[in-house]
């Protein structure tokens, strides 16, 4: 299938071969007679392939647009199914003809549709008529992509209509939480289609070359099953997008933050060695001396050594004797013109 995809240039193929498909699969020796492999459910394969490689190649061209459409035409697509006046036109989307032609390339589907038939949803190639009821809820004829004018039907604007879905890339993961209303692809004996879930626990695991290894709790909303689905078997809903914008621009805030940090160090680095080399320099200059006035000549006299021995009587001829020996240090003044005078000892 994979080659098959390759062979139509990533579009879908024709009518006659997604039915030969299934016919093939059908008679396989582990489904004869047991299970029949329905047309629609090879559709959904190529088409949940269709649009991972699309994502994938739409983020080359901007990270976040992760949709086919613009952001301004995104805001305006929520607000198309609230009435029958606003859909009433189709989107500008070739219809699938009858003979089986695969859907252009370059086709943008903004919405999906479920089916009242299994209840799984599907890309919404047209909108071809529209219809008032006395209960007040207006529906519309759709033209699912890949299929021919027998299943056109009639759904519930309001409830059955909406944007459609995203596929997720690898680094989309931490988008989906706990609690996300998810499109998740359900593969059972008899269908594989794209049902309604409830994620109900996340399993975060490191990437490596494969891409995301995280694995998703989740519970269908039409037959309440559980199931552990990888990433990618999961559609995330457009209302997410603001999340990865906020992660987008956290990303922003670090990287500028860390190049103003860079630009910074390397300022102060470069100050650092202004500095040293103007200190280096100043280093290098030889001392220049300003004499305001002559300094007056000083000399020495010789070393005098004075002892002096007094003994002291109170009166009294037992009184102890005290002995006091003094050494005086050399003392030198400088006197105006030059010369020396001691300086004179008290007694």
């Amino acid at each position: 299938m994979e080659a098959i995809l390759q062979q139509y240039n990533n579009t879908m193929p024709s009518r006659e071969v997604l039915m030969a498909l299934a016919d093939k699969f059908s008679e396989s020796p582990e489904r004869k007679g047991k299970i029949t492999v329905q047309m629609k459910q090879v559709w959904n394969w190529f088409q949940n392939r269709r649009y991972a490689i699309r994502a994938k190649s739409s983020k080359v061209l901007g990270k976040l647009d992760v949709s086919p459409m613009s952001r301004d035409d995104s805001a305006a697509a929520r607000n198309v199914p609230q009435g029958p006046q606003q859909i009433a036109a189709p989107i500008h989307a070739p219809s699938v003809p009858g003979s089986g032609k695969g859907v252009p390339e370059n086709a943008i589907h903004e919405f999906e549709a479920k089916s009242g038939r299994d209840g799984a949803w599907y890309d919404v190639a047209n909108f071809l008529a529209h219809r008032n009821l006395e209960t007040g809820n207006p529906e519309v004829l759709v033209r699912f992509a890949g299929f021919g004018p027998e299943e056109d039907e009639w759904v519930n604007v309001r409830k059955h209509v909406r944007q459609r879905s995203l596929p997720c890339e690898s680094s989309e993961c931490v988008a989906v939480l706990p609690g996300d209303l998810i499109l998740c692809f359900q593969e059972g004996k008899e269908q594989a289609l794209y049902f309604d879930a409830h994620v109900l626990d996340a399993q975060r695991r490191r990437h490596d070359v494969r891409g995301c290894r995280c694995r998703f709790l989740v519970r269908y909303v039409h037959d309440q099953s559980e199931e552990i689905v990888p990433l990618r078997k999961v559609c995330r809903r457009p209302e997410t997008d603001y999340r990865l914008q906020q992660l987008h621009a956290v990303n922003e805030a670090i990287s500028a933050e860390r190049k103003s940090m860079e630009h910074f160090m390397v300022s102060s680095t470069s100050g650092e060695m202004m500095q040293n080399q103007q200190n280096a320099e100043a280093a290098h200059v030889p001392p220049t001396f300003h004499v305001a006035a002559s300094l007056p000549t000083q000399a020495t006299t010789p070393e005098l050594r004075t002892e002096i021995s007094t003994v002291v009587s109170a009166g009294n001829s037992n009184a102890p004797v005290s002995s006091t020996v003094v050494t005086s240090v050399p003392a030198t003044v400088a006197a105006p013109g030059g010369s020396v005078s001691a300086v004179p000892k008290g007694n």
